[in-house]
């Protein structure tokens, strides 16, 4: 595929795209008031100064994008008023993160990102003019980048990788485009020397491997009081935290208080946070047709010391359940979803254990497992089998808990040198442009 073809791909959508607009904002997907940006036109106006445009389409993205903003003001950028970010995002979810940090006093402006087609994306350079775009994506929009590279704008790929269904993709029917594309930009900042050496291959010119930038996602917040009352009756029990579940990985954390009642390990909580809350009563029902009860925080339960479960149903609050944890199991990564980032629990010194299915966050699990801070489980027939053996051990162990926890701590400290890196790299890259277009 070609460029030219890609747009004239484009050309079509473009009579099309109010109807699709319009089924988004029907679904709760799209924001009213905002539809405009999506077409490159924004009712806010450019502030003065230097401008460093951050992309990120979702939250995963997002949170990568504030921990580099948050990197960069640590290294000097923003000191001055005139430095501001410009955060853009796809999702509302991802949004609605961006605007409570800028609430909270982060430098910066958010706004939709406009859809891919040439004559939106060059309205919205021509309105913003960033003086440096850095894209943490693991997908690619080629007007995005091209037309961003191609107005002399150091442009950037950072927190950089593909899924593998992506790099099929880009290696084979996409390669010509790969080409023009990635060979525009500045630098791209990979995740690994495994998707550095595939930005390479499709034609980028300055790669680095670094780390991934969801590895230093803000460390979330804990509730002092929530805590006491959560460990009030659980004095001494092992504590597991399946985060973030998924359909299928209930069953799974079923068979695990079975195998551990086969074994008469009493002595241990499953804590279960749905990554949907709306599951709830599923949830509720499921365990308790397996022949266990279960409180829930919705309801104001607390666990007692004679549970087996309890039901995190409520938002807000992984941090405090991770303070409580021995171990935990970051969840979407049992089935096939892709997997969550391990970094939080990587933040507080926990140690992890995982599934097979990480593609959206190899870069994170594979530096724990380095470190010796997690465990991951390979894919196979008796994969779980193995998780829940793994499990059994670990629990058991907790001479073993204590130094898997002391070295994802470790690792969660080297994710944040990185980091550090990479902001310093971005910002000698945007003095250096100054410097030229003085010049």
């Amino acid at each position: 595929m070609s460029l030219t073809t890609y747009n004239f791909l484009w050309g079509v959508v473009k009579f099309i795209l109010p109807c699709y607009l319009d089924r988004r904002q029907k679904k709760g997907k799209e924001d009213i008031h905002r539809i405009n940006e999506r077409f490159g036109i924004s009712k806010n106006n450019r502030p003065d100064g230097t401008l460093v445009w951050l992309h990120g389409t979702s939250v995963g993205e997002s949170v990568a994008a504030l921990a580099l903003a948050n990197s960069m003001r640590k290294n000097g950028y923003g000191i001055n008023k005139k430095e501001i970010f410009l955060l853009t995002t796809n999702t509302l979810s991802a949004a609605k993160l961006i605007k409570d940090k800028i609430k909270k006093g982060l430098p910066a402006i958010h706004q939709y990102h406009p859809y891919d087609h040439p004559d939106f994306v060059s309205k919205f350079l021509g309105h913003w003019k960033p003086n440096m775009a850095v894209f943490l994506e693991s997908d690619f929009w080629p007007n995005l980048i091209y037309l961003t590279a191609n107005s002399k704008i150091p442009t950037i790929l950072a927190s950089s990788q593909m899924s593998d269904k992506s790099a099929r993709f880009w290696t084979g029917f996409g390669f010509f485009l790969a080409k023009k594309i990635f060979g525009k930009v500045t630098d791209v900042l990979a995740v690994d020397p495994k998707q550095e050496a595939l930005f390479k291959k499709l034609g980028a010119k300055n790669v680095k491997s670094l780390t991934s930038l969801k590895s230093i996602a803000e460390k979330p917040p804990i509730n002092q009081n929530y805590i006491i009352n959560l460990k009030k009756n659980l004095v001494k029990k092992k504590i597991i935290l399946a985060s973030s579940t998924h359909p299928g990985e209930e069953e799974l954390m079923i068979k695990l208080a079975d195998l551990l009642r086969k074994n008469s390990q009493d002595n241990v909580l499953i804590i279960i946070a749905p990554r949907q809350i709306r599951r709830s009563i599923s949830i509720q029902n499921r365990v308790k047709s397996a022949g266990f009860d279960i409180k829930c925080r919705s309801k104001g339960d607390y666990p007692s010391k004679n549970d087996k479960f309890y039901l995190s149903d409520t938002m807000g609050e992984m941090g405090s359940l991770i303070e409580v944890a021995d171990l935990v199991y970051v969840a979407g990564s049992m089935v096939p979803v892709g997997g969550h980032s391990p970094s939080e629990a990587s933040q507080f010194g926990k140690p992890v254990i995982m599934g097979p299915h990480s593609e959206k966050c190899d870069a994170q699990i594979k530096d724990l497992v380095w470190s010796g801070g997690a465990i991951q489980i390979e894919k196979g027939p008796n994969m779980n089998e193995n998780f829940l053996n793994n499990v059994f051990e670990l629990i058991s162990n907790k001479e073993r808990l204590e130094d898997m926890g002391k070295n994802s701590l470790i690792a969660s400290g080297y994710a944040q040198q990185r980091a550090d890196e990479a902001s310093i790299h971005l910002l000698e890259l945007l003095n250096q442009s100054s410097i030229e277009n003085v010049v």
